[in-house]
C-alpha cells in the first residue's frame, strides 16, 4: 500500500501537483453581449438583454440593459430593470460552466440579486441559463426570482480552456 501511495504522489508531483488545471478565458478585453431572458417573480417577464463587458483571464464585469420583449415589463420606462453590479467568472475545473452574478428589480419592486451557475459553449460564445434558475431576493422575506430560460451571446467570441 505504501508503494502505491508513493507512486501516486510522484505522478502528482510530475503533473504539477494538481489533478485539475485552471481554466482561463481568451482573449481578454472588451466585448458586447445580446440575448433574451424570461424572468419570473410575481409575473413572467420576457426581456431582451444587451450590454458591454470586459474580462481578464478568469472573470469579468458586465453592464447590461433590458429592452422590450414584454413592453409593459422590460425597458427604460418599464418596471423590470437591471439591479446591482453584474459580473461573471469561470467555474474552476470546467470549460462548460460559468458563474454569473446578476440582478433585476421586479414588477413588485422587490429586487433579486446573486450568483447563479450557467452553461457555457465556447464554440458559439454563448451563456445559457439552466431552466428555473433561482436568483435570491435582496431583502429577507421577499420572494426569490427565477430565470425560466435564456441565453446571451458574446462578441467578439470568447473561449474557456
Amino acid at each position: 500500500m505504501k508503494k502505491i501511495a508513493i507512486a501516486f504522489a510522484s505522478v502528482l508531483a510530475i503533473g504539477g501537483g494538481s489533478m485539475a488545471s485552471a481554466q482561463s478565458i481568451s482573449p481578454t478585453g472588451s466585448f458586447t453581449f445580446t440575448g433574451s431572458l424570461e424572468m419570473e417573480q410575481s409575473v413572467k417577464a420576457f426581456c431582451n438583454v444587451s450590454g458591454t463587458g470586459t474580462n481578464t483571464s478568469t472573470s469579468g464585469t458586465l453592464s447590461g440593459s433590458f429592452s422590450p420583449g414584454n413592453p409593459l415589463y422590460c425597458g427604460i420606462l418599464s418596471l423590470v430593470k437591471p439591479y446591482g453590479a453584474w459580473s461573471f467568472r469561470v467555474k474552476p475545473g470546467s470549460t462548460t460552466r460559468v458563474y454569473i452574478t446578476v440582478g433585476a428589480n421586479t414588477v413588485l419592486n422587490k429586487p433579486c440579486y446573486g450568483e447563479v451557475e450557467a452553461g457555457w459553449n465556447s464554440a458559439t460564445s454563448t451563456v445559457t441559463f439552466d431552466a428555473n434558475t433561482p436568483i435570491p431576493a435582496v431583502n429577507a422575506g421577499d420572494p426569490n426570482c427565477k430565470i425560466n430560460y435564456g441565453s446571451v451571446i458574446l462578441s467578439p467570441a470568447r473561449t474557456i480552456s
